[in-house]
């Protein structure tokens, strides 16, 4: 961390683009599970122009030209991946695949993603923290105490090996049809992602951060009262819905776990904000009212 203590070894998550190699995003984080997926297809449609600004790197629109969700997204069967959470993505019209475990030759271009990203790196990074091949045998130092990056210093390192990766590597033996050939489309991921999005047919979905953020908060059953929609034990209201207080019910809200401040009525794909009634709990995370 920022005072020189050794915090642990960050988790990166990516989506690759299965035809051209490009990386479409990524997420760097101290946890994985559900909340990297998010992190990552909140990636997925960022600018990556004035994402990569924020960490004083500058690129054209044309190294990394993603910023809509894939339609088609293949997966492992991480227990993460097949979630109802993640799998709420399909609310977009998003379709998850989930390939068999243990069967890494099945999603080759992610595992060459990885290879290629740390045999970038590594080199350079040397005596830094890296893990050698060789840490688990005996006598070995530990090399955890030649740690002396932080998260920031790390997650620049990698942005610029992504793009190094998507706009330097070249691909060989890529099957070119005869129009790539005519437009001298060069061999580079980024150079034949940025030709296939213009052809017809290109399957990419374009949404917005708050939409993806409450399509991909965990759901629970909520109750209309008198007394509120209730859910999670916790009383909300929405000055709109006084006469569905009355009439009571059952409905699906999707609620934040890091803040019960508010929640939002799932109704034919519309996302209505309800508001906390019980003050006391306002901004407190969901195991803090259990």
């Amino acid at each position: 961390n920022d005072s020189g203590g050794l915090v642990g070894r960050p988790i990166l998550t990516v989506c690759v683009d299965g035809y051209s190699g490009l990386c479409c995003g990524y997420s760097l984080s101290w946890e994985g599970g559900v909340y990297s997926l998010r992190s990552l297809m909140l990636n997925v449609i960022t600018d990556k122009k004035e994402w990569c600004k924020k960490f004083g790197i500058d690129i054209d629109t044309t190294d990394w030209n993603c910023d809509k969700l894939p339609a088609t997204i293949i997966t492992d069967m991480g227990k993460e991946y097949v979630s109802e959470t993640f799998e709420q993505i399909a609310d977009l019209g998003v379709t998850v695949v989930n390939l068999p475990p243990y069967r890494p030759e099945l999603k080759g271009v992610v595992e060459k993603f990885f290879d290629v990203v740390q045999n970038l790196y590594k080199p350079h990074l040397k005596d830094k923290g890296v893990i050698e091949p060789d840490f688990q045998e005996r006598g070995i130092k530990d090399y955890r105490k030649d740690a002396c990056l932080t998260m920031a210093d790390f997650e620049k390192i990698i942005l610029r090996c992504i793009i190094h990766y998507n706009t330097r590597r070249i691909i060989e033996n890529f099957p070119y049809t005869e129009n790539m050939i005519k437009e001298s489309v060069k061999p580079f991921s980024n150079c034949i992602w940025n030709y296939g999005i213009e052809q017809i047919g290109a399957n990419l979905i374009p949404t917005d951060y708050n939409t993806l953020v409450l399509t991909l908060l965990p759901r629970v059953k909520g109750k209309f009262t008198r007394k509120g929609l209730i859910a999670n034990g916790l009383r909300y209201r929405n000055d709109n819905y006084t006469e569905q207080y009355l009439k009571g019910g059952i409905v699906t809200v999707a609620y934040n776990p890091e803040n019960v401040s508010d929640i939002w009525l799932v109704e034919n794909g519309n996302y209505i904000k309800f508001s906390l009634i019980e003050s006391r709990f306002q901004d407190k995370d969901i195991s803090g009212v259990s």
